[in-house]
């Protein structure tokens, strides 16, 4: 029983020294999943939140032409959180807003376009435009793991531009005249 003893001595430490590292990678792989899964929800919550203020943005009698795209931002900035200006690679934040005059040129540009910047319904302009397709791209940059690449994230809210509906007598709502 001695001697088997003897033989073994060490044996714990090269387990250690071959286990740990594993066990850690696995560990901080978990931590990284985590954090990704978290900041997306937390993205598309703070995005949810600022298309809901942005959308309502303006008023059916005035003539000013209002820029939903940094509205966007502004929002997203105040909504985004701590955690997120640490998971996005700085400048990567992208927001396009595409602007349709009803839901059959909507429609049209996604079942006929593979881009919607090639449809001649969409447009750059608010004016005179009822739906608004908010498009948010980033780049997710993994806090803990080296192992995980940079992640581009594409999120897209669809809505009705409060104030932008009026002119086509799209319902009823807030500040349109009957």
């Amino acid at each position: 029983m001695r001697s088997f003893k003897r033989k073994q001595k060490g044996a714990l430490t090269v387990e250690v020294a071959m286990g740990i590292p594993i066990f850690l990678a696995i560990v901080f792989g978990w931590v990284e999943i985590c954090i990704l899964t978290f900041s997306m929800s937390m993205t598309d919550h703070a995005l949810t939140t600022a298309v809901m203020r942005t959308k309502k943005a303006g008023d059916s009698s005035s003539s000013q032409s209002i820029n939903y795209g940094q509205m966007i931002k502004d929002e997203l900035d105040k909504a985004g959180g701590a955690l997120w200006s640490n998971v996005v690679k700085e400048g990567s934040v992208i927001i396009h807003v595409n602007y349709f005059r009803d839901y059959e040129g909507f429609l049209k540009c996604t079942d006929t376009y593979v881009s919607a910047d090639k449809c001649p319904d969409k447009k750059d302009e608010p004016e005179d435009m009822a739906l608004a397709v908010y498009a948010l791209e980033y780049t997710y940059d993994p806090i803990v793991s080296i192992w995980f690449p940079d992640m581009p994230i594409k999120r897209e809210v669809i809505t009705i531009q409060e104030y932008e509906r009026c002119s086509f007598k799209i319902g009823q709502g807030a500040g349109c005249a009957s």
